[in-house]
């Protein structure tokens, strides 16, 4: 037996939340109590949740043992990462060629504009000597060798402005080149940032100690195991401490009044009906939500508080009723 605060939320669908009716026996009326169910949960609890992969289900390879306790850092579960470590490989891979390709295309169109810019400078030099002989006085010279000389001028103009458009042509053909193999590189490291991302997704450790419990399949019920295949989003496990426990429930819209207007609620355990123990309705939801399995009825999430429990080691999933008493 210990003493310890702790929180308890009841789960109460229509077949285990039981309204009080009215009913007369032999001695007079009286009215029956609210029955509610719930299970032992835990405050401090870290999700264990199916994630996203390059598949629409990812199959659940491992999960840490429901009997085995927990410390923080240990491996919990693992699921299938599927063709992704293979793509991690396959991007890396990429990314040293890309790298590569990024030097090669350096080095290459480097040597395109050095020849480009000596192309120039050479055409210049010529244009000069052109313009010398050009700028010899017609008078001492024949005419021939003047109109040719004026010509050579011209063809050497002509070519160095050919050149100087060669250099502009290599310098722009050399950055887009370049800027083309870096945003590739880019997006290959972004790729590649996002597998590994997904890959330590399928790998999931925990942070805090404590105790894991399986969850239950979303269609059947079932619990959860190791080889299930399931879809991104689903709740596969749950890490909870023992250090601050509460029970998750719905209660029925139509048993809401009676609960906010008990006189006096008191739980047992499944396993120990012959231990009643007070509890406190510490939180009530203020909004109904729907249970597509239950029905069309709304139901309400309540949280109730016990200053002890009867039980000395009580274990995270235990089953309780709680008893609502009427003022």
């Amino acid at each position: 037996m210990f003493k310890r605060t702790f929180s308890i939320v009841f789960l109460a669908v229509g077949q285990l939340s039981f309204s009080a009716f009215s009913t007369a026996d032999t001695t007079g009326n009286s009215e029956l109590p609210l029955l509610l169910t719930g299970t032992l949960q835990s405050a401090d609890r870290q999700s264990v949740v199916a994630p996203m992969s390059d598949n629409w289900r990812v199959q659940v390879q491992w999960l840490q043992n429901e009997s085995e306790p927990v410390k923080t850092g240990d491996l919990i579960a693992v699921f299938d990462a599927g063709n992704t470590q293979a793509q991690i490989e396959q991007l890396k891979s990429s990314l040293v060629n890309h790298e590569e390709r990024l030097n090669q295309l350096k080095s290459e169109h480097k040597q395109s504009v050095m020849e480009a810019e000596y192309e120039l400078n050479r055409r210049q030099l010529l244009l000069e000597k052109a313009g010398i002989d050009a700028g010899v006085p017609k008078a001492n010279l024949s005419l021939y060798d003047f109109e040719q000389y004026q010509l050579e001028q011209k063809r050497a103009r002509t070519e160095a402005s050919k050149a100087a458009e060669q250099l502009a042509v290599a310098r722009i053909t050399a950055d887009a080149a370049l800027t083309k193999q870096q945003l590739l590189i880019k997006q290959t490291q972004a790729e590649l940032t996002d597998a590994e991302n997904v890959l330590s997704r399928m790998s999931v450790y925990a942070t805090q100690d404590g105790n894991i419990s399986y969850g239950n399949h979303p269609w059947y019920g079932t619990k959860i195991y190791a080889g299930v295949t399931a879809q991104p989003g689903w709740l596969i496990a749950e890490l909870n401490r023992k250090d601050n426990l509460y029970i998750e429930a719905w209660v029925h819209e139509t048993d809401l009044p009676r609960l906010q207007q008990a006189d006096a609620l008191q739980a047992r355990f499944d396993i120990a009906p012959d231990q009643p123990f007070t509890v406190t309705l510490s939180e009530l939801a203020n909004q109904g939500e729907k249970r597509q399995s239950w029905g069309n009825a709304l139901y309400y999430k309540a949280s109730f508080t016990a200053a002890q429990l009867p039980v000395t080691s009580p274990m995270l999933g235990m089953g309780m009723l709680i008893e609502v008493a009427a003022k």
